[in-house]
């Protein structure tokens, strides 16, 4: 049985992670590469079954050329 997102928080950013990568036609692998995180992580964080840490979102955001703040824009702890 699939885990479900750990909250809607971390679905959205998940997607957001999974649209920003697809934009750039990354594996998940090649994503893993340009951060510290291993591939089956970014997989968890795609799916909104992790919660990252700021230096995590930040490695995110570099490895993914986007600003930090976009993966995080109006994301609010009661969504």
């Amino acid at each position: 049985m699939p885990k479900e997102p750990i909250s809607d928080v971390s679905r959205i950013f998940g997607e957001r992670v999974r649209e920003r990568r697809t934009e750039l036609a990354l594996s998940q692998e090649r994503l893993a590469e340009g951060t510290s995180l291993h591939w089956s992580v970014i997989g968890r964080i795609e799916r909104g079954q992790s919660n990252l840490t700021l230096a995590n979102i930040v490695k995110l955001s570099e490895a993914l050329e986007i600003d930090p703040g976009k993966l995080v824009a109006g994301l609010r702890s009661g969504d």
